[in-house]
């Protein structure tokens, strides 16, 4: 078994990937901090990324929501005076009356999830972090508090963040199955994902963080930060910086080396893009093996070739010092 862990984008590309190359269960265990009510509905974006790249109903383009989509009720709701930052789409609003409705009905967000991914034809085990209600909140440079998606949506990720908080993570459990699926796996993949925003709540459960020091899986993880690489797609840019700002705000620079020295206590592979070579010593004196690779994921081929190289790595890194246990 594998246990993939994170959320967004940049995971979803190469989870995809995983689970092209390989026949092996899937676990996938999906940050919920930055889930939001919207509309009066409850929002999961990196649950529903993931839900809608693993059945292939994504917009490939944005990287988000439902392929062929129309926002005419967004149209409505603007027209009739309500604020409209965030985008649902028509399909994907399905999902989220879906999931709403259950939820009032006192169903798990497990629960429901399974309900999603068995209804979207997703052969896989897809598991909310926390089926309790955290939420992950920005303090900016002026003082105030937005929410992550306000401030990444609605700002543009633009403000000086001073400080980052996750309401509720300390008293939240992790969903049934986390634990185990970490603990049984041969193999846990931490996702290019921010690693503030999508990967530290996912941490910050009581139980995760010492069950991926003691488990006798390979862990690996993929730099979510390219630095040789310009940028010139809006969305990527805007992730870009949200990601630079949260790490300055945790003291730490938008470097992959400084993403690694997060995950230092249980993580034995990083894998870091192939224009960031200079990184790979700094990385190795912490030490976890460091290795280079094509992280950049624009085509389906790319996403294969590294989800084949993830593997192989994990394969062959009992040759290295460990860097968990």
């Amino acid at each position: 078994m594998i246990t993939l862990l994170g959320g967004g984008i940049g995971a979803a590309r190469l989870w995809c990937g995983i689970a092209r190359v390989t026949d092996e269960p899937l676990v996938f265990v999906v940050n919920t901090a930055d889930d939001i009510w919207m509309h009066g509905l409850r929002v999961c974006p990196d649950l529903d990324t993931v839900l809608y790249a693993l059945s292939g109903r994504q917009d490939v383009r944005r990287g988000w929501g439902v392929a062929d989509e129309s926002f005419r009720c967004m149209s409505e709701l603007r027209s009739l005076g309500s604020p409209v930052w965030f985008q649902l789409g028509d399909r994907d609003l399905a999902t989220h009356l879906f999931r709403t409705g259950m939820l009032r009905a006192g169903t798990s967000l497990s629960a429901v999830t399974r309900r999603l991914a068995d209804g979207m034809g997703v052969p896989h085990e897809v598991l909310p972090m926390t089926d309790d209600e955290v939420t992950t909140f920005v303090r900016t440079g002026t003082g105030e508090t937005l929410h992550y998606q306000e401030f990444l949506v609605r700002r543009g990720a633009r403000d000086e963040v001073a400080a980052v908080h996750c309401r509720g993570v300390g008293d939240a459990a992790p969903a049934d199955g986390v634990l185990r699926a970490i603990r049984e796996s041969r193999l846990v993949v931490v996702g290019p994902s921010n690693p503030v925003a999508s990967v530290g709540p996912v941490l910050a459960l009581p139980g995760v963080r010492p069950a991926l020091r003691a488990t006798p899986a390979r862990v690996v993880a993929v730099t979510p930060v390219v630095e040789g690489v310009p940028i010139d797609d809006e969305g990527e840019a805007t992730r870009a910086r949200s990601r630079a700002a949260l790490l300055a705000a945790c003291g730490r620079r938008h470097t992959a080396a400084d993403v690694a020295a997060l995950y230092q206590d249980f993580c034995d592979v990083f894998v870091v893009d192939q224009a960031d070579a200079a990184a790979v010593a700094a990385i190795r004196r912490t030490g976890m093996r460091a290795v280079t690779a094509r992280t950049l994921l624009p085509r389906r081929q790319d996403a294969d070739a590294l989800a084949r190289q993830v593997l192989d790595v994990a394969a062959h890194a009992d040759t290295c010092p460990s860097g968990h246990g």
